[in-house]
């Protein structure tokens, strides 16, 4: 008596499994989370060479090493009060940096952890003097002056993309509780 009530068990467990399975999309398996620091984020999971990175940046990745496709992370970006300051500083130094740097958009964004959040959407020129597409995304934490920001580098703008890392983005602050 026992097994036939074990069989059905198993048998919602395993058709269970297999609904579970069929649900998995397939734009999950394009991604890879990743922690840097305080941040936790999906990349691409297309974008798997690692390239050099100075700071602010402490981890990056591209499509290959010599691709305009790429992202580079920051999981202690510094000890900013707001995602807006955070990107102001990067503003500050792309204008001296980056040839042809233009902002294209600039908004506040809600982001998992942090108290502020800013996406700033720019172009530079390329090498070759062709618009390339970045986007930067800053969240920080107050009273506990921290944040972290990501930074990608695409040939046009990739909607699903920016709309993916906005969605992962998560910043676990040390709050000292």
């Amino acid at each position: 008596m026992k097994r036939k009530r074990i069989r059905p068990v198993i048998a919602a467990g395993a058709a269970t499994i297999v609904l579970l399975a069929g649900c998995t999309s397939p734009e999950d398996a394009n991604y890879i989370e990743v922690t840097v620091g305080k941040l936790t984020i999906d990349r691409p999971a297309a974008w798997a060479t690692e390239v050099p990175t100075e700071e602010p940046w402490t981890a990056g990745w591209a499509v290959a090493a010599d691709s305009i496709e790429q992202i580079r992370l920051s999981g202690d970006f510094g000890d900013y009060t707001s995602a807006a300051e955070g990107a102001a500083t990067l503003t500050a130094q792309a204008q001296v940096t980056f040839e042809g740097f233009e902002i294209v958009e600039s908004r506040d964004v809600e982001l998992r952890g942090a108290t502020t959040g800013r996406l700033v959407r720019f172009t530079i020129d390329d090498p070759q003097g062709n618009d390339v597409v970045g986007t930067w995304i800053v969240g920080a934490v107050w009273p506990y002056p921290q944040s972290a920001a990501v930074a990608t580098l695409t040939p046009t703008h990739d909607p699903d993309l920016e709309r993916r890392l906005l969605e992962s983005f998560e910043i676990s602050a040390d709050t000292g509780r």
